[in-house]
Formats: C-alpha cells, structure tokens, sequence
C-alpha cells in the first residue's frame, strides 16, 4: 500500500491563523434598484452574512483533506498552536456574528456549546450543593514547594496546604481558593 506524501508546510500555521482571524462578518453587495420618485436607478448596498469560518473550508482553500489538519495538529507544535488560536478566532466571530444579527443566536449559541465548550450557568453537572464554587489551581514546581515550606517554616504558619498530585508529573499542586477574584 503506497502511504501519501505530507503536504504540511511550515507556513500553514500562519495562514491558519490569518484564516479565521480575518474572516469577515459580512460581505457588501450591491443592487440596482429602480426609483420612481426619481426615474432613475439608483444602487443600493447591503450586508449579507458572510459564510462562518471553518475547518473544512481552510482545508479547501489550501487544497488538502480536513483530516490533514488534526493529523498535522497532533504532528507539528506549531501547527497544533495555531489551531488553537483559531478555534479562539473562531468562538469570537460566532460571538460576534450573532451579536451584529448576521447569524441566528440559538444557532450560533448550538455551535459554540458544540464546538468551543460552552455550557449553561443552570447546567446541573456545575453545581455543587446548589452552588457554584470556583477553585484556582496553580501547578508548581518542586523547587518552587521547597521554597514556600522555608518561607512557612519562618514565618511559623503551620502546616502547608500542598497536595501530592504526581501521579502523571512528579510535581505538586496547591490549590488555593482565597485569591479567586470577584
């Protein structure tokens, strides 16, 4: 079975970016609209919606399968960061889009739950005890831990609220829900 050749180019991470960070919302037509106030044509200008940036129609424009994208996403860094910027892209032009009242906002609501993660406030899997609770995580190094238990230790503040979560990393994780802001 002959495998195909990768048509990966360094520079699709940029176009990527420029892809969606560029999209228009609109596009402008025009139309020739006759008058009888004043027996002329006159031109009129309106903005359409123009199509939602995607994925797929990237992988157009620069001739490959959609596939290629994720298989290049997982291959190369630099293309897996530019693809997260224009998922970024992506999510504020639909904000965006619907917003103005270019696109329907259930529709556009259903693509970002869909695509980008959204949930709702009343989402039952959020709550804990009825309430919404936030916690800050903040991963930390060995050295940076070796450090705050020398600071604590002088200072005579007791015991530290660090937790063993090395399972995966070797280091730890402090959580601290003190210093979420309002």
């Amino acid at each position: 079975m002959r495998q195909k050749k990768d048509k990966y180019q360094i520079e699709y991470a940029e176009k990527l970016i420029s892809w969606f960070k560029n999209a228009p919302l609109y596009n402008t037509e025009t139309h020739k609209i006759y008058s009888k106030k004043s027996d002329k044509c006159e031109e009129v200008y309106e903005k359409v919606p123009a199509p939602c940036p995607t994925f797929v129609r990237f992988a157009d424009e620069i001739n490959v399968a959609v596939h290629s994208l994720e298989i290049w996403k997982e291959k190369y860094p630099e293309f897996a960061e530019a693809y997260l910027k224009a998922q970024l892209y992506q999510e504020e032009w639909l904000m965006n889009a619907a917003g103005l009242g270019f696109y329907n906002s259930s529709m556009s609501i259903s693509a970002l739950k869909a695509n980008h993660g959204w949930v709702e406030k009343s989402d039952n899997k959020n709550r804990l005890n009825d309430e919404l609770k936030q916690v800050l995580v903040r991963f930390v190094n060995n050295e940076d831990i070796r450090q705050e238990k020398q600071r604590k230790i002088k200072d005579n503040q007791g015991e530290s609220n660090e937790e063993d979560n090395g399972a995966h990393t070797g280091d730890f994780c402090t959580i601290d829900d003190t210093k979420i802001p309002n």
